[in-house]
């Protein structure tokens, strides 16, 4: 089995640094600076337990790839650069090729269906960061991350077994499910966070936004009867997974943060408070607050804003008028 990872950010990056450390063959997929330096330097992974680099092959597009059966490509771009990425990809992949999402929010396996007959959904618990070309940081610890996954729209396939499998046995702890929506839905309510956190940066006078952001999306999911693991559940699943420092360092912000700190132009939010946008335009639920959410940090990023750039006050002044559901 090799492993075409496609999009070697930050969870890319722990991913294809793991698994070639592990002795797996990997291929990376990368563009722009990130590119060049992967060719000339390698990939750098900094953890809490130290540094690890590699140096796996890396091209920038899926056509200078000389395909395999077999192959299994680990889909780690953002949810917003999801479909031109299947595009290209299915223009030269085989349709039986199998495609795993590694992916915040919904909408990647909706989009790899359309072109793949095998898709997995990865439910993604990885804080890493990716800011400068070549580096990745994974700030947990003692495993850098945790990618239960399952066949979509759900069952057991003995593929997504032996993926399960490699990751595992490359200190990335995975367990196939059979049922694998319910817990990246159960993610997606946690990454209801990542707006605020990017707008705002880490503030307790946010909690409470939060979590009406997430009650909102709650009732959509309850509405549209598509079901949740439960926060138990998933608080169980990580309890022995733990924030590092790395050189006495901690974590500035989650994914949308980095991403206008890359000045990237575009957020996966419109996956992420747009996913509980859609549901509640769909089945009658009111999302005065995601909606808000969406278009601020949106706007942030046409605009260039570095993270945290808009103090809380402002921020909660700015959703003063809005209104809880009901």
């Amino acid at each position: 089995m090799r492993f075409i990872v496609l999009g070697a950010g930050a969870i890319g990056g722990v991913l294809g640094v793991r698994l070639a450390a592990a002795g797996r063959e990997v291929m990376l997929i990368a563009r722009g600076a990130q590119l060049a330096v992967l060719r000339e330097q390698g990939l750098r992974l900094e953890t809490p337990e130290g540094v690890i680099t590699v140096q796996p092959p890396v091209v920038d597009h899926p056509s200078q790839i000389a395909w395999r059966s077999g192959d299994v490509v680990l889909l780690a771009v953002k949810t917003q650069d999801a479909a031109a990425a299947l595009r290209d990809l299915a223009a030269v992949a085989p349709a039986d090729t199998t495609v795993a999402c590694f992916t915040n929010g919904l909408e990647a396996e909706r989009l790899a269906l359309r072109w793949f007959r095998h898709v997995l959904g990865v439910c993604v618990v990885c804080p890493s960061s990716f800011v400068v070309p070549g580096v990745i940081q994974a700030w947990a610890s003692p495993v850098s991350g945790m990618f239960d996954l399952g066949v979509v729209p759900q069952g057991r396939s003995p593929l997504a077994d032996e993926l399960a499998a490699a990751l595992t046995a490359s200190g990335l702890p995975s367990e196939p499910l059979a049922d694998i929506l319910p817990w990246k839905r159960r993610k997606l309510l946690s990454n209801l966070i990542n707006a605020i956190d990017a707008l705002s940066g880490q503030s307790a006078r946010a909690d409470e936004l939060v979590e009406r952001a997430r009650r909102e999306g709650a009732a959509c999911f309850a509405a549209a009867g598509l079901e949740v693991t439960s926060a138990e559940e998933d608080a169980a699943r990580r309890k022995d997974f733990r924030l590092g420092k790395i050189d006495g360092r901690q974590r500035d912000g989650g994914s949308t943060w980095q991403s206008l700190a890359r000045g990237a132009g575009a957020v996966e939010c419109d996956y992420l408070n747009g996913e509980i946008a859609l549901l509640g335009r769909l089945w009658g639920v009111p999302t005065p607050l995601n909606d808000r959410l969406q278009y601020l940090v949106a706007e942030a990023a046409r605009n260039g804003a570095a993270p945290g750039s808009t103090p809380i006050e402002e921020l909660l002044e700015k959703l003063r008028r809005v209104n809880e559901p009901g």
